[in-house]
């Protein structure tokens, strides 16, 4: 009975470091958070929090974690055009369902570096997921993920600074376009 105590007291606690965290990154730059700002809007001691993270860092690692594994749960091949264009609409779809701190944690300049992290995490996996997809050596394969995943993010990165005036159909259609045709297919000659 004591455990059953024990473990509502931890996630009660896990549960107000996380919002506590969570609305300081709505609010401020990431070199701004600080333990002790954090621990005094979760109304826990130092000690406290230290006792569930090692680290702000940590506790950032915790968020890009779970972001980055709901993209590479999803199951995506590589290996026709349309293949590609679906992971794009999937992509702009989900992204469009998520929440502003998802949108700040992606696309705010200062928090690029989890981005990268983000980005990083689920294209190492899809590349192992699908090496060989293209029929191309490594080091080609290699430069297409990063193409397409630095690409795709920085469409919707541009998305987001715009206020999303595009609708999602408009977005995703261009962003298609773009990724799969090149400018040439939107802009003329």
């Amino acid at each position: 009975m004591e455990k059953g105590k024990t473990d509502l007291r931890v996630i009660r606690t896990r549960k107000a470091i996380r919002e506590a965290f969570c609305a300081m990154i709505m609010e401020m730059d990431y070199p701004d958070i600080t333990v002790k700002e954090l621990t005094r809007r979760a109304m826990i001691n130092r000690n406290t929090f230290y006792l569930h993270y090692d680290s702000i860092d940590a506790l950032l690692r915790e968020l890009q974690d779970e972001i980055a594994g709901e993209f590479m749960e999803k199951q995506v091949s590589y290996t026709k055009m349309s293949d590609i264009r679906r992971m794009i609409q999937v992509f702009f779809a989900y992204m469009a369902t998520q929440s502003p701190l998802q949108d700040r944690l992606l696309c705010s300049g200062s928090y690029q570096f989890f981005y990268d992290r983000v980005n990083q995490q689920v294209m190492g996996h899809r590349k192992l997921m699908n090496r060989g997809a293209f029929g191309m050596d490594e080091a080609s394969e290699n430069i297409i993920f990063a193409y397409y995943g630095s690409i795709t993010a920085i469409l919707y990165r541009q998305w987001v600074a715009d206020g999303k005036k595009l609708s999602l159909e408009e977005v995703t259609a261009l962003a298609t376009k773009l990724i799969c045709d090149g400018m040439s297919s939107v802009v003329k000659y």
